[in-house]
Parts: C-alpha cells; sequence; structure tokens
C-alpha cells in the first residue's frame, strides 16, 4: 500500500511538472510573441518609408512587412500594406497569377481598412488602382470617383487620378466625370502641377470631356 502510495504520489508530481513545464512554454512563447510584434511595429514605419520612397529591397522583406503592417493597431496601415503587394505584384510582372493574388489580397486589405476609415483618399486611390488590375472596371470607376470627391485638391495624388480617369472615364457616371473636369480646374491653380496638366492624359481629359 505505501508502495502505491509513493507511486501514485510520484506520477502526481510528474503530471504536474509536465503540466507546469508546458505552461511555462506556452507563456515562453507568448512573450516571444509579443517582443516580435514589438520589434515589428518599431521597424515596420521606417521600412515602409523606405518602400515608398522607391527603396523597394528584396521580397523576403518586403514579405516580412506586409504582417506586420496588417498587425498594427492603426487601420490606416491595412493601406499601406495593400501598396505593398502592389509594389510587389508590379515586380512580378501584372499579368502572371501570383500577381493576380497579389492585387486581390492588396484589395481586401483596402476594403477592411477603409470600413474603418472612409475618407482616406490615398487608399481609396489604391483600390481603384487594384480594382482596374483585377478587370473590375466599374468598381475601379467608382473607387476613384470617390477618391477625387474626397480629395479634390490632393496635389500628390492628382497624376495618377489623372491617368485613371482616362482608363475609367467610360464607366464614369455624370457626376463623376464633373469631378474630373472639377479636379482639371483646381489643378490649374498650383504651378508645381504644370507637368501633370500638360500630360497625355489631361490633353486626352480635356479633348473628351469637351466632346461630350
Amino acid at each position: 500500500m505505501a508502495t502505491t502510495t509513493r507511486n501514485t504520489i510520484l506520477s502526481n508530481a510528474i503530471g504536474s511538472g509536465l503540466v507546469a513545464a508546458a505552461l511555462a512554454s506556452y507563456l515562453c512563447l507568448y512573450a516571444l510573441t509579443s517582443v516580435s510584434l514589438a520589434w515589428d511595429f518599431a521597424h515596420a514605419e521606417p521600412r515602409y518609408a523606405a518602400v515608398a520612397r522607391g527603396k523597394i529591397g528584396t521580397a523576403l522583406e518586403l514579405d516580412a512587412l506586409i504582417p506586420a503592417l496588417r498587425a498594427s493597431p492603426f487601420r490606416a496601415d491595412l493601406s499601406r500594406a495593400a501598396f505593398v503587394q502592389m509594389v510587389m505584384a508590379q515586380q512580378i510582372g501584372l499579368k502572371s497569377l501570383r500577381a493576380t493574388t497579389r492585387m486581390a489580397a492588396a484589395r481586401r486589405d483596402l476594403r477592411l481598412g477603409l470600413a474603418a476609415a472612409p475618407s482616406d483618399a490615398y487608399a481609396w486611390t489604391r483600390l481603384a488602382v487594384a480594382e482596374m488590375h483585377l478587370g473590375n472596371i466599374k468598381a475601379a470607376a467608382g473607387a476613384l470617383s470617390i477618391a477625387m470627391q474626397i480629395a479634390p485638391a490632393e496635389r500628390k495624388l492628382t497624376p495618377i487620378h489623372f491617368d485613371l480617369a482616362v482608363a475609367l472615364l467610360p464607366e464614369l457616371d455624370a457626376q463623376g466625370k464633373a469631378t474630373v473636369a472639377r479636379r482639371l480646374q483646381i489643378a490649374a491653380k498650383w504651378p508645381e502641377l504644370t507637368p501633370a496638366l500638360s500630360s497625355n492624359s489631361a490633353n486626352a481629359l480635356r479633348s473628351r470631356l469637351k466632346s461630350e
């Protein structure tokens, strides 16, 4: 009886030790994950800024940046994650299946981000680009129209808005076309936008809007 009791106590002690060890391992893993996320947050911002300036880096670095931006508590970072996806799609080659997968992921991130921050003109512009590359022309036109209505005087977006509007003009409704015309007028007030106003896209828009 004494032997049995000692064995039982020993077995219980071993079992408790294993549970404690497992719990300790979990806590260590959780701590490491938290440290890893903090590290990601600390380095995602400057890394993204470098990508936005054209310092793309390797595919491995970009793939590591995307989940860090997605995990950010700031919903605007979903638009940034989408931008990185779009950069990678361009690097791969926009006609490839892998690029299409990247664009679809970018569209998902953009929609999630815009659900929380619907006044982000940059996100709407990126969504227009993603939808266009995915063949959803009507959705792309709608996204572009919203982007131009939200930020009619955003100088940095003006050139790409003109380029997108040329491709999407047939799908824009009357309000969308009026928004394009207003964008051309507003851009004329900024001397630094002279190159954009004299571009082929701007000239084509003026000609087509006039004919309509």
